[in-house]
């Protein structure tokens, strides 16, 4: 590593790290605060408050990155021209290209960083959240009647024609039990009904297909208790929401959706969401290169204020190609990646007027 690299390598961190903590705490404050009516009157103790708060900064955090890493692109290009380093290399013959490589390199770290962050930490912290919100801090009892709807629990898929959680029946109930290699075995009944004194819920009328190397082997019966062991009040027939996933779970989750009828266009375009938002970094570091080199004379104010806007423009595409992707008009690729294509274009036209 040179020390020109180093030394633009330092002029992005210390604005990009400033710019996350900054972002992050923003958002995070605005959520907060849209939330306060309900956190007042919450019947839960303030460590579980203070336990599901904490546990929503991983999520906003690695949703401002683009936004942090922008800043950092124009307050280290803008700093590198006002401080006549600018004219200074150029003088010693430095190439044009060797000023930006350093921070698309940074903004690849970034992105690196940040995918590892999406996949381990903030699915886990933001479904543990979650959880606490629905059922401690803001518990919202959902007695009701669902039609046609699918759920999963702890490695099982159910879909039932007629669900009443107060009741504690279903009808027409399918249960499929996961393994390594697809379906295990799958009780299809006529109807469920929950066993409070068992602790699971017993099928009744159907039959009990396994699946093993030699076929499928079917075996009627009258009433037989379930592997599935969870209360009504927690079959809630809520879709899973991609965020509490992985990439690979959205994935799995999408074929099962599709497999059980449902449409899994969502999670499908969630999965290719997933993929090209990290990656995003890089787009918007390239993007905030030639912006940075003609507002050169600009004040830092006016660079986080373009760093919002554009942030802003760039997250607001997302949203409108994802809704494409969702209603069908895109293919999921397409509404993945369309933000990043478009963006990316622009930056490499930019670029490229600067670099010739």
């Amino acid at each position: 590593m040179t020390i020109f690299t180093r030394h633009m390598l330092g002029r992005f961190l210390k604005p990009f790290l400033f710019g996350l903590g900054l972002f992050a705490v923003l958002i995070f404050l605005g959520d907060t605060f849209d939330k306060m009516n309900y956190l007042i009157k919450s019947p839960a103790p303030l460590g579980i408050v203070l336990e599901c708060l904490a546990l929503e900064v991983p999520y906003w955090t690695v949703r401002v990155v683009p936004m942090a890493t922008l800043l950092a692109t124009l307050v280290a290009m803008s700093g590198f021209v006002q401080s006549g380093e600018w004219l200074a290399t150029q003088a010693c013959g430095l190439e044009t290209r060797r000023f930006w490589l350093p921070l698309l390199w940074a903004s690849l770290g970034v992105s690196l960083v940040a995918f590892a962050a999406q996949e381990t930490v903030m699915p886990a912290a933001w479904a543990r959240s979650r959880a606490l919100w629905h059922q401690r801090v803001h518990p919202e009892p959902e007695w009701a009647m669902y039609s046609n709807v699918v759920f999963a629990y702890d490695g099982m898929f159910v879909q039932t024609s007629l669900y009443k959680p107060r009741a504690g029946t279903m009808a027409r109930p399918v249960l499929e039990t996961m393994g390594p290699d697809g379906v295990v075995s799958q009780l299809d009944a006529k109807r469920a009904v929950w066993n409070a004194s068992a602790g699971n819920w017993r099928f009744e009328d159907g039959v009990e297909r396994t699946f093993g190397p030699r076929g499928v082997v079917a075996t009627a019966f009258r009433s037989r208790p379930s592997p599935l062991d969870a209360p009504p009040s927690r079959l809630i027939a809520r879709p899973l929401n991609p965020d509490e996933m992985t990439w690979r779970e959205v994935r799995a989750y999408a074929k099962r959706v599709g497999r059980f009828g449902g449409s899994p266009r969502e999670y499908e375009v969630a999965a290719q969401s997933k993929l090209a938002y990290p990656f995003a970094n890089i787009v918007i570091c390239a993007l905030g290169i030639p912006i940075a080199l003609r507002l050169r004379r600009s004040s830092r104010v006016v660079s986080f204020c373009v760093a919002l806007v554009l942030s802003f423009a760039y997250l607001w595409f997302i949203e409108i190609a994802r809704a494409l992707g969702v209603g069908g008009t895109l293919p999921p690729w397409a509404a993945g990646w369309a933000a990043d294509a478009l963006f990316g274009t622009t930056a490499a036209l930019l670029i490229r007027r600067w670099d010739l």
